[in-house]
């Protein structure tokens, strides 16, 4: 099973990992699905096949990065969330209806309610998926109450439930770093309002402790989704007033410790949020209500963008794969990190760390990184210890960009965690990578 990364490889991820000069633009779509609420969640399982699901209850798929998308299936329901662990295997999860799971076996195309395969039944429908591996996968629900964990160990032949309630009435989202240490989003009843709170878990779901309330947030309001660009550096969204106004304050939650601790940001004129997305530590977005604002240094500041074609876009999820990022909301929208400079003004033909893709990989991975002269390279993998697995490139290399590859299955790569360096007289650079069962 993966294993969250040890502080002292998780500072090196963060310094090592490249900083973004600025954010870059979302293209839309233009073959997406249009949704005139939205699309409730998207995922890709790599770069080009993905899935999006919405309350209209159809489900699209794209092969190609998001360039087609064709219509699979529309089961019943209010299709509000979307899990895979391979190219053919996963679930939806839905809300106002008897089914509240769907399995799928063949990418989408058809699906089979699997809502009895849930002991003891649950109350409700499930907001969110969090699909570990092939065996292990959670979910969550729901956003009205009452609270409640799903969890599978055997690849959804059978679900166990168990409820929240002692720490939450309502769960909207949920995380898990590894097969045991997790975290789920929602809120909790205080003095007849409900308020954002987040729990945790380090031994798989069967205990949760408190790891923050957020008493100052506006009266009534909730947590709404996770976002975490590396195993210590996440954020979450606060949802306030179901029609909060686009004038309000928005507020995230960061937490620099994996979770253990959070603080609280504002971000001003910021509205009610929904969806929130960092594809690094300091690279991020939060939007909802009509409003999505960026920040470039890890939420000190915000700025409110148009999200074109609809400027006044509601971004519900965010996934980032690779160095490719998706964003679902009226329609989906794609944007690419790869050729960004590693350092803020930084000339884009500098030595660099560019992409490692895919990621999370199910065994083959290529690396990609740019070399601004000639000289001595050395590209390793390590694992969460900091032990070298696996010489990529090890001599002297032309400037200019170059490959790399690493075959995990066949190397005997545990699935886990692991970090890809690249070192030259430059400097060093280092990026996470996550390897599939």
């Amino acid at each position: 099973m993966p294993r969250r990364l040890p502080l002292a490889l998780a500072a090196l991820t963060l310094l090592a990992a490249p900083a973004l000069a600025q954010a870059p633009a979302w293209d839309w779509l233009s073959d997406s699905p249009y949704n005139g609420y939205r699309s409730e969640d998207v995922f890709f399982i790599d770069e080009a096949e993905g899935w999006a699901v919405n309350g209209s209850g159809e489900v699209w798929r794209t092969q190609d990065g998001g360039d087609a998308w064709a219509l699979t299936a529309t089961p019943d329901g209010y299709l509000r969330s979307v899990g895979f662990a391979s190219e053919t295997h996963g679930w939806v999860g839905v809300l106002f209806s008897d089914a509240v799971l769907y399995e799928t076996t063949d990418g989408g195309l058809s699906f089979t309610d699997v809502t009895d395969r849930i002991v003891p039944a649950v109350n409700g429908g499930i907001c969110a998926l969090w699909v570990v591996d092939d065996d292990l996968a959670y979910g969550a629900g729901q956003w009205s109450g009452p609270a409640y964990l799903i969890k599978t160990t055997d690849g959804g032949q059978t679900w166990a439930s168990s409820s929240l309630g002692e720490h939450l009435d309502v769960a909207i989202d949920v995380y898990f770093f590894d097969d045991s240490n997790g975290l789920v989003a929602g809120g909790v009843n205080i003095a007849g309002g409900t308020y954002p709170r987040v729990i945790g878990t380090t031994d798989g779901g069967d205990t949760w402790t408190v790891r923050h309330t957020f008493e100052d947030a506006p009266f009534n309001s909730w947590l709404w989704k996770l976002s975490f660009p590396t195993p210590e550096v996440g954020y979450a969204s606060v949802e306030h007033g179901y029609f909060g106004g686009n004038e309000d304050d928005g507020f995230v939650l960061k937490t620099t410790d994996g979770g253990q601790t959070w603080t609280e940001v504002t971000i001003p004129d910021g509205a009610s949020l929904q969806g929130v997305g960092f594809a690094t530590p300091e690279i991020g977005w939060a939007s909802g209500r009509g409003t999505t604002s960026v920040t470039t240094d890890g939420g000190q500041t915000w700025e409110q963008i148009d999200v074109e074609p609809n400027e006044s876009e509601s971004i519900n999820r965010f996934r980032f794969i690779g160095d490719v990022g998706y964003a679902a909301g009226h329609y989906i929208y794609k944007t690419d990190l790869s050729a960004v400079a590693a350092e803020p003004g930084a000339d884009p033909a500098a030595t660099r760390l560019v992409l490692l893709a895919p990621n999370p990989t199910p065994g083959a991975l290529t690396a990609t990184y740019h070399l601004a002269r000639t000289g001595p390279v050395h590209v390793a993998v390590l694992d969460v210890l900091g032990r070298t697995v696996a010489v990529l490139a090890d001599g002297v290399e032309a400037a200019g960009t170059q490959v790399a590859r690493w075959d995990a299955g066949a190397s005997g790569a545990a699935p886990g965690a692991y970090l890809v360096r690249l070192q030259t007289d430059d400097g060093v650079w280092a990026r996470p990578v996550t390897v599939l069962r």
